[in-house]
């Protein structure tokens, strides 16, 4: 037997039915472009719209790591001092120079200050500098002034519960400041740095260690 070759119209059939799943594969194929250009595109505008908002977040970070200001003040040395004429202090001489405490307790009066006991250091201690300005803690602004006028000298916070200071002489001391250069000294604005970023490594002028006999030797004196 033979067979015949098939015709035109059973070929159109065959192409017919491949033609929809052709179709649906193609539109597959669009959707998931389509889909895949949606989803890059709202990446890239959620990336920008992030960026946008991080920008004021780095700033105020930023503001917050600035540190804390340091301002620098003018002040005058001598507004907070009292005057001359409110300060007891007691001379002491720790020299062998004699007279020493004396002559110095009249000059000291003539400027100003009230005059207690004048006698050799009671502590009989050696002084090598100018002088020793013994204090408590009430007597601290007492003894800030006291040190302009006896330049050089140490102030040592002795713990005492009143007042008074003792001017204690040293081997140093040449003579009290003039009055002239102490107006000066106490009127002369100085630089001052003041607020929560300042540092505070400054030591404060009355920062000596209370005063004590141990190690001090005894020198020959007169007041």
């Amino acid at each position: 037997m033979s067979s015949s070759a098939p015709g035109p119209r059973s070929s159109r059939r065959q192409s017919t039915r491949r033609t929809p799943w052709l179709g649906v594969v193609l539109i597959g194929l669009a959707l998931v472009l389509l889909f895949g250009a949606g989803f890059g595109l709202s990446r890239l505008i959620r990336n920008a719209s992030n960026g946008g908002d991080a920008a004021p977040t780095t700033g105020s970070s930023q503001s917050t790591d600035n540190p804390e200001p340091c301002i620098t003040t003018t002040v005058i040395p001598g507004a907070d001092l009292p005057k001359p004429n409110t300060v007891t202090t007691n001379v002491y001489n720790a020299t062998d120079r004699a007279g020493l405490a004396a002559a110095t307790a009249d000059e000291l009066k003539g400027r100003g200050f009230l005059i207690g006991t004048v006698a050799n250091d009671p502590k009989a201690k050696t002084v090598t500098g100018a002088a020793e300005i013994r204090y408590g803690t009430k007597g601290e602004l007492a003894a800030k002034l006291m040190s302009y006028y006896i330049l050089g000298a140490t102030l040592v916070n002795d713990g005492r519960a009143d007042n008074t200071i003792d001017t204690v002489l040293g081997a140093a001391f040449v003579s009290v400041a003039a009055q002239s250069d102490v107006d000066k000294a106490l009127a002369e604005p100085s630089p001052t740095a003041s607020g929560p970023g300042c540092s505070s490594s400054a030591a404060p002028m009355d920062s000596s260690e209370p005063a004590t006999d141990s190690g001090s030797s005894t020198t020959p004196s007169a007041s």
